[in-house]
Protein backbone atom coordinates (compact mmCIF):
# COMPACT_ATOMS: atom_id res chain seq x y z
CA UNK A 1 0.00 0.00 0.00
CA UNK A 2 1.18 3.31 -1.04
CA UNK A 3 1.79 6.48 1.30
CA UNK A 4 -0.81 8.20 -0.96
CA UNK A 5 -3.49 5.11 0.20
CA UNK A 6 -2.79 3.69 2.96
CA UNK A 7 -4.91 4.23 5.74
CA UNK A 8 -4.69 7.71 8.38
CA UNK A 9 -3.40 6.78 11.72
CA UNK A 10 -5.31 8.89 13.39
CA UNK A 11 -4.57 10.66 16.98
CA UNK A 12 -6.51 9.76 20.18
CA UNK A 13 -8.79 12.21 21.57
CA UNK A 14 -12.43 12.83 23.41
CA UNK A 15 -15.39 12.08 20.97
CA UNK A 16 -17.30 15.19 21.51
CA UNK A 17 -20.91 16.78 21.29
CA UNK A 18 -22.49 16.60 18.07
CA UNK A 19 -21.44 19.93 15.46
CA UNK A 20 -19.76 21.37 18.50
CA UNK A 21 -17.42 18.97 18.98
CA UNK A 22 -15.18 19.82 22.64
CA UNK A 23 -16.63 23.40 22.84
CA UNK A 24 -18.32 22.96 25.60
CA UNK A 25 -15.65 21.94 27.66
CA UNK A 26 -13.05 24.33 26.14
CA UNK A 27 -15.36 26.96 27.33
CA UNK A 28 -15.77 26.19 30.92
CA UNK A 29 -12.37 26.02 31.57
CA UNK A 30 -9.96 25.70 28.76
CA UNK A 31 -6.60 25.28 30.91
CA UNK A 32 -8.74 22.22 32.85
CA UNK A 33 -9.52 21.01 29.75
CA UNK A 34 -6.13 21.19 27.95
CA UNK A 35 -4.48 19.56 30.72
CA UNK A 36 -7.19 16.65 31.03
CA UNK A 37 -6.74 15.94 27.30
CA UNK A 38 -2.55 15.21 28.35
CA UNK A 39 -3.28 12.96 31.11
CA UNK A 40 -6.24 10.82 29.55
CA UNK A 41 -4.98 10.94 25.82
CA UNK A 42 -1.19 11.54 25.61
CA UNK A 43 1.14 14.14 24.27
CA UNK A 44 -0.72 14.21 20.76
CA UNK A 45 -4.55 14.36 21.04
CA UNK A 46 -7.06 15.25 18.22
CA UNK A 47 -9.96 17.01 18.97
CA UNK A 48 -12.73 19.09 17.09
CA UNK A 49 -13.86 22.58 18.70
CA UNK A 50 -17.00 23.42 16.12
CA UNK A 51 -16.12 23.25 12.46
CA UNK A 52 -12.26 22.99 13.68
CA UNK A 53 -9.91 19.58 13.77
CA UNK A 54 -7.29 20.34 16.04
CA UNK A 55 -4.31 18.98 17.38
CA UNK A 56 -2.60 19.35 20.64
CA UNK A 57 0.54 18.70 20.59
CA UNK A 58 3.54 18.67 23.82
CA UNK A 59 5.58 15.59 22.76
CA UNK A 60 8.77 17.44 22.03
CA UNK A 61 10.04 16.39 19.36
CA UNK A 62 6.62 16.99 17.91
CA UNK A 63 7.04 20.42 19.05
CA UNK A 64 9.99 20.75 17.54
CA UNK A 65 9.25 19.99 14.19
CA UNK A 66 6.12 22.24 14.03
CA UNK A 67 8.53 25.45 15.30
CA UNK A 68 11.27 24.63 13.72
CA UNK A 69 12.63 21.40 11.22
CA UNK A 70 9.04 21.92 9.07
CA UNK A 71 7.83 25.92 10.88
CA UNK A 72 7.17 26.92 7.07
CA UNK A 73 4.06 24.58 7.08
CA UNK A 74 2.86 25.83 10.00
CA UNK A 75 1.42 29.03 9.65
CA UNK A 76 -0.86 31.74 12.25
CA UNK A 77 -4.01 30.25 11.09
CA UNK A 78 -7.85 31.41 11.59
CA UNK A 79 -7.45 31.27 15.22
CA UNK A 80 -5.03 34.63 14.78
CA UNK A 81 -7.45 36.20 12.52
CA UNK A 82 -9.53 37.62 15.84
CA UNK A 83 -5.89 39.65 16.87
CA UNK A 84 -5.89 41.36 13.61
CA UNK A 85 -9.08 43.66 14.76
CA UNK A 86 -6.88 45.49 17.28
CA UNK A 87 -3.74 44.59 16.41
CA UNK A 88 -3.42 45.04 12.56
CA UNK A 89 -1.00 43.84 10.46
CA UNK A 90 1.89 43.20 12.72
CA UNK A 91 4.58 40.76 14.29
CA UNK A 92 2.05 38.43 15.83
CA UNK A 93 -0.60 37.95 12.92
CA UNK A 94 1.52 38.04 9.93
CA UNK A 95 3.70 35.35 7.97
CA UNK A 96 5.48 35.30 5.04
CA UNK A 97 7.84 37.81 3.43
CA UNK A 98 5.85 40.73 4.93
CA UNK A 99 6.65 39.27 8.90
CA UNK A 100 10.16 38.30 8.04
CA UNK A 101 10.76 42.11 6.69
CA UNK A 102 9.14 43.10 9.71
CA UNK A 103 10.96 41.23 12.05
CA UNK A 104 14.22 42.11 10.67
CA UNK A 105 13.63 45.58 10.87
CA UNK A 106 12.82 45.80 14.44
CA UNK A 107 15.18 42.71 15.77
CA UNK A 108 18.15 45.05 17.11
CA UNK A 109 16.86 46.33 19.78
CA UNK A 110 15.92 43.39 21.12
CA UNK A 111 18.93 41.56 20.70
CA UNK A 112 20.92 40.67 24.48
CA UNK A 113 24.10 42.62 23.82
CA UNK A 114 21.20 45.73 22.98
CA UNK A 115 18.33 45.00 25.99
CA UNK A 116 20.67 46.13 28.55
CA UNK A 117 20.19 49.78 27.87
CA UNK A 118 16.81 50.04 29.40
CA UNK A 119 18.43 49.20 32.71
CA UNK A 120 18.22 52.79 33.89
CA UNK A 121 14.81 52.93 32.72
CA UNK A 122 14.01 50.09 34.16
CA UNK A 123 15.21 50.89 37.78
CA UNK A 124 14.02 54.60 37.79
CA UNK A 125 10.56 53.13 36.76
CA UNK A 126 10.62 50.39 39.54
CA UNK A 127 11.71 52.66 42.64
CA UNK A 128 8.52 55.47 41.33
CA UNK A 129 6.51 52.74 42.10
CA UNK A 130 7.82 51.20 45.12
CA UNK A 131 7.89 55.15 46.57
CA UNK A 132 4.12 54.39 46.35
CA UNK A 133 4.31 51.30 47.88
CA UNK A 134 6.32 52.76 50.86
CA UNK A 135 2.93 55.24 51.48
CA UNK A 136 0.73 52.56 50.86
CA UNK A 137 2.60 50.12 53.88
CA UNK A 138 2.79 53.18 56.25
CA UNK A 139 -1.17 53.77 55.63
CA UNK A 140 -2.17 50.05 56.05
CA UNK A 141 -3.66 50.05 52.29
CA UNK A 142 -3.58 46.95 49.89
CA UNK A 143 -1.62 47.28 46.53
CA UNK A 144 -3.64 45.97 43.49
CA UNK A 145 -0.85 43.49 41.97
CA UNK A 146 -1.69 43.08 38.80
CA UNK A 147 -2.86 46.35 38.18
CA UNK A 148 0.37 48.13 39.25
CA UNK A 149 2.49 45.20 37.08
CA UNK A 150 0.60 46.71 34.36
CA UNK A 151 1.28 50.60 34.90
CA UNK A 152 5.09 49.18 35.56
CA UNK A 153 5.63 47.72 32.35
CA UNK A 154 3.87 49.89 30.39
CA UNK A 155 5.97 52.94 31.17
CA UNK A 156 9.29 51.38 31.01
CA UNK A 157 8.83 49.58 27.28
CA UNK A 158 7.29 53.00 26.79
CA UNK A 159 10.52 54.81 27.95
CA UNK A 160 13.02 52.41 26.93
CA UNK A 161 11.85 51.92 23.22
CA UNK A 162 10.23 54.69 22.29
CA UNK A 163 11.32 57.59 24.30
CA UNK A 164 7.68 58.46 25.46
CA UNK A 165 6.51 59.33 28.83
CA UNK A 166 3.09 57.31 28.67
CA UNK A 167 1.08 58.34 31.41
CA UNK A 168 0.24 55.17 33.18
CA UNK A 169 -3.24 56.11 34.93
CA UNK A 170 -4.50 56.90 31.58
CA UNK A 171 -7.60 54.47 30.51
CA UNK A 172 -5.16 52.92 27.77
CA UNK A 173 -3.76 50.95 30.68
CA UNK A 174 -6.67 48.91 32.49
CA UNK A 175 -10.32 49.59 30.69
CA UNK A 176 -8.73 49.55 27.16
CA UNK A 177 -6.53 46.84 28.13
CA UNK A 178 -9.28 44.55 29.38
CA UNK A 179 -11.54 45.44 26.19
CA UNK A 180 -8.95 44.30 24.12
CA UNK A 181 -8.75 40.88 25.55
CA UNK A 182 -12.89 41.19 25.30
CA UNK A 183 -13.57 41.94 21.69
CA UNK A 184 -10.22 39.49 20.38
CA UNK A 185 -11.79 36.67 21.71
CA UNK A 186 -15.99 35.82 20.79
CA UNK A 187 -17.85 34.47 22.97
CA UNK A 188 -20.82 32.69 20.70
CA UNK A 189 -23.01 35.40 21.33
CA UNK A 190 -26.23 36.18 19.24
CA UNK A 191 -24.60 40.26 18.58
CA UNK A 192 -21.65 38.96 17.46
CA UNK A 193 -23.67 37.90 14.22
CA UNK A 194 -25.15 40.86 13.58
CA UNK A 195 -24.01 42.72 10.23
CA UNK A 196 -21.16 45.19 10.78
CA UNK A 197 -23.14 47.92 10.29
CA UNK A 198 -25.08 47.52 13.46
CA UNK A 199 -23.54 49.46 16.45
CA UNK A 200 -22.96 46.44 19.14
CA UNK A 201 -21.53 47.12 22.16
CA UNK A 202 -17.93 45.02 21.22
CA UNK A 203 -17.89 47.28 17.79
CA UNK A 204 -18.32 50.47 20.06
CA UNK A 205 -15.29 48.97 22.03
CA UNK A 206 -12.96 48.41 19.14
CA UNK A 207 -13.58 52.29 17.84
CA UNK A 208 -12.94 53.38 21.62
CA UNK A 209 -9.59 51.15 21.52
CA UNK A 210 -8.82 52.57 18.24
CA UNK A 211 -9.33 55.88 19.09
CA UNK A 212 -7.35 55.61 22.20
CA UNK A 213 -4.53 54.42 20.12
CA UNK A 214 -4.45 56.35 17.72
CA UNK A 215 -3.53 59.09 19.93
CA UNK A 216 -1.01 57.39 21.27
CA UNK A 217 0.66 56.62 18.27
CA UNK A 218 0.41 60.02 17.47
CA UNK A 219 1.92 61.63 19.89
CA UNK A 220 5.03 59.11 19.60
CA UNK A 221 5.53 59.39 16.07
CA UNK A 222 5.33 63.55 16.71
CA UNK A 223 8.12 63.48 19.51
CA UNK A 224 10.02 61.14 17.69
CA UNK A 225 9.93 63.95 14.91
CA UNK A 226 10.88 66.96 17.05
CA UNK A 227 13.44 64.90 19.25
CA UNK A 228 14.65 61.96 16.94
CA UNK A 229 15.06 59.97 20.14
CA UNK A 230 13.09 56.33 20.61
CA UNK A 231 15.41 53.05 19.23
CA UNK A 232 12.19 51.60 18.30
CA UNK A 233 10.42 54.03 16.95
CA UNK A 234 13.69 55.26 14.90
CA UNK A 235 13.84 51.62 13.23
CA UNK A 236 10.32 52.14 12.18
CA UNK A 237 10.34 55.35 10.72
CA UNK A 238 13.49 54.55 9.01
CA UNK A 239 12.63 50.95 7.91
CA UNK A 240 11.93 50.26 4.15
CA UNK A 241 9.90 47.48 2.59
CA UNK A 242 12.67 45.08 1.26
CA UNK A 243 10.74 44.12 -2.10
CA UNK A 244 9.45 47.57 -3.00
CA UNK A 245 11.97 50.57 -0.74
CA UNK A 246 9.69 52.14 0.01
CA UNK A 247 9.11 53.41 3.63
CA UNK A 248 6.78 52.06 6.27
CA UNK A 249 3.57 53.05 5.80
CA UNK A 250 1.93 54.94 8.35
CA UNK A 251 -0.94 52.09 8.83
CA UNK A 252 2.21 49.80 9.13
CA UNK A 253 3.97 51.65 11.88
CA UNK A 254 0.92 51.95 13.68
CA UNK A 255 -0.08 48.37 13.83
CA UNK A 256 3.01 47.46 15.16
CA UNK A 257 3.75 50.18 17.48
CA UNK A 258 0.02 48.55 19.18
CA UNK A 259 1.42 45.04 18.27
CA UNK A 260 4.39 46.05 20.69
CA UNK A 261 2.52 48.06 23.77
CA UNK A 262 0.10 45.36 23.42
CA UNK A 263 2.41 41.98 23.88
CA UNK A 264 5.18 43.58 24.97
CA UNK A 265 3.84 44.81 28.20
CA UNK A 266 0.91 42.95 29.25
CA UNK A 267 2.73 39.73 29.26
CA UNK A 268 5.71 40.67 30.90
CA UNK A 269 3.25 42.53 33.97
CA UNK A 270 1.81 38.97 33.98
CA UNK A 271 5.07 36.74 34.48
CA UNK A 272 5.38 39.20 37.27
CA UNK A 273 2.99 38.83 39.31
CA UNK A 274 2.68 35.07 39.29
CA UNK A 275 6.43 35.25 40.23
CA UNK A 276 6.12 37.45 43.06
CA UNK A 277 2.80 35.55 44.20
CA UNK A 278 4.98 32.46 43.64
CA UNK A 279 7.87 33.83 46.40
CA UNK A 280 5.57 34.93 48.86
CA UNK A 281 3.83 31.25 48.67
CA UNK A 282 7.17 29.57 49.42
CA UNK A 283 9.56 30.97 52.57
CA UNK A 284 12.20 28.35 51.64
CA UNK A 285 12.53 30.38 48.25
CA UNK A 286 12.26 33.82 49.83
CA UNK A 287 15.70 33.11 52.12
CA UNK A 288 17.07 31.95 49.10
CA UNK A 289 16.25 35.08 47.22
CA UNK A 290 17.03 37.39 50.08
CA UNK A 291 20.61 35.93 50.33
CA UNK A 292 21.66 35.91 46.69
CA UNK A 293 20.25 39.48 46.70
CA UNK A 294 22.20 41.03 49.42
CA UNK A 295 25.37 39.01 48.29
CA UNK A 296 25.17 40.60 44.49
CA UNK A 297 23.41 44.12 44.83
CA UNK A 298 24.50 44.81 48.61
CA UNK A 299 21.43 47.42 48.87
CA UNK A 300 22.76 49.01 45.47
CA UNK A 301 20.10 48.67 42.72
CA UNK A 302 20.71 46.41 39.64
CA UNK A 303 23.37 47.68 36.83
CA UNK A 304 24.46 45.07 33.62
CA UNK A 305 26.82 43.64 35.80
CA UNK A 306 25.14 43.00 38.35
CA UNK A 307 21.63 41.57 37.06
CA UNK A 308 23.21 39.02 34.79
CA UNK A 309 25.16 37.53 38.56
CA UNK A 310 21.13 37.49 39.78
CA UNK A 311 21.33 33.62 39.13
CA UNK A 312 19.31 31.94 41.30
CA UNK A 313 16.62 34.83 40.96
CA UNK A 314 16.69 33.49 37.20
CA UNK A 315 16.00 30.25 38.34
CA UNK A 316 13.03 31.65 39.85
CA UNK A 317 11.95 33.50 37.28
CA UNK A 318 12.11 30.21 34.71
CA UNK A 319 10.35 28.54 37.15
CA UNK A 320 7.85 30.76 37.56
CA UNK A 321 7.76 31.06 33.73
CA UNK A 322 7.16 26.79 33.52
CA UNK A 323 4.05 27.31 36.39
CA UNK A 324 2.34 30.45 34.38
CA UNK A 325 3.15 30.83 31.36
CA UNK A 326 2.03 34.00 30.09
CA UNK A 327 1.28 32.82 26.59
CA UNK A 328 0.21 29.65 27.10
CA UNK A 329 -1.22 28.38 23.43
CA UNK A 330 0.10 29.12 20.74
CA UNK A 331 -2.26 28.23 17.75
CA UNK A 332 -0.78 27.19 14.01
CA UNK A 333 -2.32 25.70 10.70
CA UNK A 334 -1.37 22.71 8.82
CA UNK A 335 -0.46 24.04 5.44
CA UNK A 336 -0.05 20.86 3.74
CA UNK A 337 -0.34 17.33 5.19
CA UNK A 338 2.64 16.17 7.54
CA UNK A 339 2.79 14.14 10.36
CA UNK A 340 3.64 14.52 14.11
CA UNK A 341 4.57 11.70 16.49
CA UNK A 342 3.33 9.40 14.34
CA UNK A 343 0.15 10.48 13.57
CA UNK A 344 -1.16 12.09 10.88
CA UNK A 345 -2.52 16.12 9.97
CA UNK A 346 -4.36 16.94 7.32
CA UNK A 347 -3.99 20.19 5.82
CA UNK A 348 -5.91 22.97 6.95
CA UNK A 349 -6.02 21.08 10.46
CA UNK A 350 -5.28 23.19 13.68
CA UNK A 351 -2.24 22.83 16.02
CA UNK A 352 -2.52 23.83 19.08
CA UNK A 353 0.95 23.91 21.33
CA UNK A 354 0.37 24.99 25.06
CA UNK A 355 3.68 26.22 27.04
CA UNK A 356 1.39 25.52 30.05
CA UNK A 357 0.52 21.73 29.08
CA UNK A 358 4.05 21.37 28.14
CA UNK A 359 5.22 22.15 31.86
CA UNK A 360 3.10 20.23 33.44
CA UNK A 361 4.13 17.09 31.27
CA UNK A 362 4.79 14.59 34.14
CA UNK A 363 7.18 12.70 31.82
CA UNK A 364 9.36 15.61 31.76
CA UNK A 365 8.75 17.24 35.13
CA UNK A 366 8.77 15.58 38.33
CA UNK A 367 5.82 16.38 40.49
CA UNK A 368 5.01 19.26 38.03
CA UNK A 369 2.46 21.06 40.34
CA UNK A 370 5.00 22.17 42.60
CA UNK A 371 7.62 25.04 42.50
CA UNK A 372 11.39 24.08 42.38
CA UNK A 373 13.36 26.78 40.95
CA UNK A 374 16.13 24.16 41.41
CA UNK A 375 14.92 22.52 37.95
CA UNK A 376 16.92 25.30 36.68
CA UNK A 377 20.36 24.30 36.96
CA UNK A 378 22.32 23.98 34.46
CA UNK A 379 23.20 20.29 34.92
CA UNK A 380 18.75 19.73 35.26
CA UNK A 381 18.36 22.03 31.71
CA UNK A 382 21.36 19.89 29.99
CA UNK A 383 18.84 16.77 30.70
CA UNK A 384 15.62 17.79 29.86
CA UNK A 385 14.20 17.61 26.52
CA UNK A 386 14.84 21.51 24.93
CA UNK A 387 11.16 21.43 23.73
CA UNK A 388 9.50 20.61 26.96
CA UNK A 389 10.21 24.40 28.10
CA UNK A 390 9.25 26.87 25.51
CA UNK A 391 7.31 29.96 27.58
CA UNK A 392 8.51 32.39 24.66
CA UNK A 393 8.32 29.67 21.87
CA UNK A 394 10.93 28.71 19.52
CA UNK A 395 12.43 28.47 16.04
CA UNK A 396 12.26 31.56 13.78
CA UNK A 397 9.16 33.11 15.22
CA UNK A 398 10.09 32.61 18.95
CA UNK A 399 9.34 35.64 21.24
CA UNK A 400 11.19 39.00 19.26
CA UNK A 401 11.32 40.42 23.39
CA UNK A 402 11.95 37.50 25.38
CA UNK A 403 15.51 39.08 26.09
CA UNK A 404 14.03 42.02 27.42
CA UNK A 405 10.86 40.31 29.00
CA UNK A 406 13.81 37.99 31.32
CA UNK A 407 15.68 40.89 31.78
CA UNK A 408 12.84 43.17 33.31
CA UNK A 409 11.98 40.07 35.49
CA UNK A 410 15.10 39.53 37.11
CA UNK A 411 15.64 43.30 37.18
CA UNK A 412 11.98 44.22 38.95
CA UNK A 413 12.32 40.94 41.45
CA UNK A 414 15.32 42.07 42.75
CA UNK A 415 14.22 45.68 43.52
CA UNK A 416 10.71 44.33 44.92
CA UNK A 417 12.33 41.48 46.95
CA UNK A 418 15.30 44.30 48.50
CA UNK A 419 12.65 46.77 49.92
CA UNK A 420 9.48 45.13 50.70
CA UNK A 421 7.39 41.55 51.44
CA UNK A 422 4.39 40.73 50.17
CA UNK A 423 1.71 38.58 51.15
CA UNK A 424 -2.15 38.27 50.03
CA UNK A 425 -5.04 39.75 51.11
CA UNK A 426 -7.43 36.58 52.41
CA UNK A 427 -9.79 36.34 50.12
CA UNK A 428 -10.85 34.19 47.25
CA UNK A 429 -8.25 31.56 46.24
CA UNK A 430 -6.05 32.36 42.50
CA UNK A 431 -7.44 30.74 39.35
CA UNK A 432 -6.92 30.78 35.60
CA UNK A 433 -8.31 29.21 32.83
CA UNK A 434 -10.31 31.58 30.43
CA UNK A 435 -9.11 31.53 27.17
CA UNK A 436 -7.99 34.84 27.03
CA UNK A 437 -4.20 36.32 25.59
CA UNK A 438 -2.37 35.53 28.65
CA UNK A 439 -2.79 33.31 31.49
CA UNK A 440 -3.68 36.57 34.13
CA UNK A 441 -5.85 35.50 37.45
CA UNK A 442 -9.12 35.48 36.94
CA UNK A 443 -9.82 38.01 39.47
CA UNK A 444 -7.74 41.18 40.42
CA UNK A 445 -4.87 39.86 43.04
CA UNK A 446 -4.86 42.03 46.36
CA UNK A 447 -1.50 42.36 48.29
CA UNK A 448 -0.37 43.94 51.46
CA UNK A 449 3.27 44.96 51.35
CA UNK A 450 5.03 45.34 54.08
CA UNK A 451 8.39 47.26 54.02
CA UNK A 452 11.45 45.79 54.92
CA UNK A 453 14.04 47.80 57.71
CA UNK A 454 17.20 48.77 56.08
CA UNK A 455 20.29 46.91 56.99
CA UNK A 456 18.25 43.82 58.59
CA UNK A 457 20.11 40.34 58.45
CA UNK A 458 19.58 38.46 55.79
CA UNK A 459 19.24 34.61 56.08
CA UNK A 460 22.10 32.28 54.97
CA UNK A 461 22.08 30.98 51.57
CA UNK A 462 21.03 27.38 51.31
CA UNK A 463 23.36 24.87 49.73
CA UNK A 464 22.82 24.42 45.72
CA UNK A 465 20.73 21.31 46.18
CA UNK A 466 17.07 20.07 45.13
CA UNK A 467 15.42 21.10 48.15
CA UNK A 468 13.69 17.89 50.20
CA UNK A 469 10.03 18.59 49.79
CA UNK A 470 8.26 21.02 47.96
CA UNK A 471 4.96 23.79 48.78
CA UNK A 472 1.93 23.27 47.26
CA UNK A 473 1.37 24.83 44.06
CA UNK A 474 0.25 28.44 44.34
CA UNK A 475 -2.20 28.03 41.70
CA UNK A 476 -4.02 24.90 40.05
CA UNK A 477 -6.59 25.02 37.48
CA UNK A 478 -8.39 22.15 38.68
CA UNK A 479 -9.01 23.06 42.32
CA UNK A 480 -8.32 26.82 42.63
CA UNK A 481 -5.71 26.35 45.02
Amino acid sequence: MTTATRAKNRAPGPKGAPLLGSLGPWKRNTAEFLLGLQRDYGEIVRMQLGPFTVHQVTEPEAVRRVLVENNGNYVRGPLYEQFRVVMGKGLLTTDGEFWRGHRRAVQPVFLKNAVADIIPNLVQATNEMLEGWERKAAAGEPVDLMTDMLKLTLVTLSRSLFAYDINPSTALLKTIVDDVVEVMFRRGVPSEMLPSWVPTERKRKITRIHRAFDRVVADVRRQYAQTGEGPLIGLMEQAADPETGRPWTAQQIKDELLTVYLAGHETTAVALCWTLLSVAHHPHVQEELDAEIATVLGGAPPDAATAESLTYTKMVVDESLRMHPPIWIFPRAAVEPDELGGYDVDAGDSILLSPLVSHHNPRHWDNPLAFDPYRFTPQAVKERPRMAYLPFGSGPRQCVGNFMALLELRVIVAMINQRFRLSRVPGDSLQYGSPVISLRPVKDVMVTVRARERGTAVPAARPAAHPAGSAAPLSCPHTGS
